[in-house]
């Protein structure tokens, strides 16, 4: 077969599983079953089952049994499996495993040890003519007990979202143990593959593969975790070229999946820690990861599940002896990991109704049981009937789940403790800040500068996100660590507990200041531009402090922080008259936020009680009805509503934990009422909301620059 004619084929192959296993997706999507059920059920149709078996000659055609095609099809599949298990991975919150720790381990454990050693033992009274000969009855026996252990964490998460239990007590917990069972089972694989490997139990290369697993997790969840979140914070930051970030995260996934390889393990295993560390990256923003999601799901998800659906011969089932054999497999999968999970919540302290339900919710295999299934299959670890029997097994298991953990959650009640948490998410759900990722500061080394740097330091700490300060000022001379861009980096630094990268805009061949904190990472970025390069790359915030931050043009701003303006569609966050700070000696920030309900006064709002919150200050809200809508119905109407808006401002402060004192004025000016205000009270910060006025360029609205002008403490404008 020529060259030509092969590839022909090969895209021919390409076109019809993913055609029909686009429509046979769809199809399961729209009776609420998961999509991959579809794409393998094209697999089985496209296979010997039913296209072999009425047109042999025409598959034979279009699946010709060429060592090159093989090789082909097999290549895209074995990638489609470290691709899902990257997506796996990112979609893992190990923060799940920790807050709920003795019981989801208690329950992980048992819920895994028992459907294994059932899967074991069972192995062993399987009839010998589907057990391969090549590798003997212990690995089948091992690969069979692993994949009669395992649950899908992406069938738990959908089928959760599905009935709404995501956000319960108990939808968590269920997140949390199939999070920990996928990564148990991926271990498991890796060392059952190892031993697969070397044909027998090799006890030394058996440790031997234990040792660098227990290596290569430690040093991946430590430096490598650090390590991850900078290859791709470089990728984003450095980078001109389109979807520079994607590359970054397969070029892990592969270094890794091949660091397992090296090792002795299976590959798998690396792909799934690179999920893992990637998904934990902080500026792993939602486009980026939509982008590659969208990729995988489209095109590499149907083409491995309907090349899975090859592997099947449902004709297999048609014996009754294998029938029957694979009605015992599903009822020892089922029956052993219900019995192991509910025994293990029962030990974690669970009541019998919720052990009962998560018994039910664990045990869907889905997409892991054919990920298991696939490599021992492609190991020669598993017999063409075993397969079959196994995914038919995982297709049975995950079709029940949804309607019976439907009936068991109905009868597990609501506490009144998870009842007052889901309240507090409800009433969050419309907030601005819980979703910022990453935090831009634009400063030079004036008052203001100062000021912005410290606020975005401790703005970032509450939010527990990295915050980037870009210095404009010149560099000075080696080794003085007060000159230019010093004071800032100092005070982002003192407010700062986390990592912070400090980027510092400089002219080609001049040095940069010397990191005063070993939180403060410095790395260049020349030309005066750069700042409105650097706002594009994915910040959800700019804090920005100059010396003369307005031009003499109108209501403009000076010439680089308009390109910033100009480029940037977040909110900012401008500080002025920092010269008027008052030294104190208390270390908590009492702040006043006048506020007219509009939507940038609602984000300045939940900034104010965000740098609050990080300085255990406090909050007065001031809401003003004027002099115009002082009398009559408007007047009514206007007071109303800012009840309203102070009830709100009340209820974040209380979600927050941060004292706020409500206060409404009428007959006056919004100057005159804050004047007032702060006459009576010492205030460290004034935060107002605007909007930016558009025309030829945006520009602050005249009653904004007269309010900046008049005010004679530290202000910080927020607008968008």
């Amino acid at each position: 077969m020529g060259a030509e004619h092969t590839s022909a084929i090969f895209l021919a192959e390409l076109i019809l599983l993913l055609f029909v296993g686009r429509i046979l997706g769809e199809a399961m999507s729209r009776v609420g079953q998961p999509a991959i059920f579809g794409q393998l059920l094209a697999g089985v149709l496209l296979g010997p089952s039913l296209f072999g078996a009425l047109l042999p000659s025409v598959r034979h055609v279009i699946f010709p049994d060429t060592p090159a095609l093989k090789t082909m099809i097999d290549a895209v599949s074995q990638l489609g499996i470290l691709l899902l298990l990257l997506l796996t991975g990112m979609d893992t919150d190990l923060g799940l495993v920790k807050r709920r720790f003795r019981t989801v381990l208690s329950t992980s454990i048992t819920g895994i040890a028992v459907p294994f050693v059932a899967g074991v033992l069972l192995a062993y009274q399987l009839p010998r003519e589907i057990i391969p000969g090549q590798q003997g009855p212990l690995v089948s026996a091992l690969f069979l007990g692993t994949a009669l252990s395992v649950s899908s964490v992406k069938i738990v998460a959908m089928v959760l979202m599905e009935v709404g239990a995501t956000r319960r007590d108990l939808g968590q917990l269920l997140l949390a143990t199939a999070v920990l069972d996928d990564t148990l089972a991926w271990i498991l694989i890796a060392v059952i593959a190892g031993i697969a490997a070397h044909g027998a139990v090799d006890l030394t290369a058996v440790l031997g593969s234990l040792a660098g697993t227990a290596l290569f997790l430690a040093l991946c969840l430590t430096v490598g975790r650090r390590l991850v979140a900078r290859i791709i914070r470089w990728a984003n930051d450095n980078l001109i070229s389109e979807v520079p970030v994607i590359t970054a995260i397969l070029v892990v996934m592969f270094a890794l999946a091949l660091t397992t390889d090296l090792i002795g393990v299976h590959t798998a295993l690396g792909a799934f820690v690179a999920g893992l560390l990637i998904g934990q990256s902080p500026i792993l923003t939602d486009h980026i990861e939509a982008e590659l999601r969208g990729f995988i799901i489209a095109f590499f998800s149907p083409v491995f599940f309907a090349v899975a659906g090859l592997g099947m011969d449902v004709r297999t089932l048609l014996d009754p002896k294998l029938l029957g054999v694979t009605v015992v497999v599903i009822l020892v999968a089922s029956g052993g990991k219900f019995l192991g999970a509910m025994l293990g919540g029962r030990f974690g302290g669970l009541s019998r109704a919720e052990s009962l339900a998560l018994a039910t919710g664990l045990n869907a295999r889905g997409s892991t049981e054919v990920i298991v299934a696939s490599i021992g299959l492609s190991m020669g670890a598993l017999s063409t009937e075993l397969y079959t029997m196994i995914v038919a097994m995982a297709i049975v298991t995950t079709m029940a789940m949804p309607p019976t953990l439907r009936w068991m959650l109905a009868r597990v009640p609501l506490r009144d403790v998870e009842a007052k948490r889901l309240a507090k998410e409800d009433a969050e759900a419309g907030d601005t800040v819980p979703k910022m990722e990453r935090v831009l500061a634009y400063v030079d080394d004036s008052d203001n500068g100062v000021m912005a740097a410290e606020l975005a330091g401790i703005f970032a700490v509450q939010r527990q996100i990295l915050v980037t300060i870009m210095d404009r000022s010149m560099p000075h001379a080696k080794g003085d660590q007060r000159g230019p861009g010093g004071r800032q980096l100092e005070a982002a630094a003192t407010a700062t507990q986390l990592k912070v990268a400090a980027v510092a805009v400089q002219q080609p061949g001049t040095e940069l200041p010397m990191a005063l904190n070993e939180l403060v990472q410095m790395k260049s970025i020349e030309g005066e531009t750069s700042v409105e390069a650097e706002a594009s790359k994915g910040y959800s915030i700019v804090f920005a402090g100059l010396d003369r931050p307005l031009s003499d043009i109108g209501h403009r701003f000076e010439d680089s922080l308009q390109g910033v303006i100009e480029r940037f569609d977040g909110p900012l966050a401008l500080v002025f008259n920092a010269e008027h700070a008052v030294a104190s000696d208390t270390a908590s920030l009492d702040i006043l936020v006048p506020t007219g309900g509009s939507t940038g006064a609602r984000i300045a709002l939940e900034v104010a009680i965000a740098l609050a919150k990080a300085r255990n200050g406090s909050l007065t809200v001031l809401h003003v009805v004027s002099k115009r809508n002082s009398s009559g119905t408007r007047a009514g109407r206007e007071r109303e509503h800012g009840t309203s808006i102070l009830s709100d401002a009340r209820q974040l402060g209380k979600r927050s934990e941060v004292p706020v004192k409500a206060l409404t004025m009428n007959n006056s000016t919004l100057e005159a009422a804050i004047m007032r205000v702060m006459r009576s009270g010492k205030f460290g910060l004034v935060v107002i909301g605007s909007s930016f006025r558009r025309g030829d360029a945006k520009f602050l609205g005249p009653n904004s620059a007269s309010l900046i002008t008049a005010i004679t403490v530290p202000t910080l404008l927020v607008a968008q």
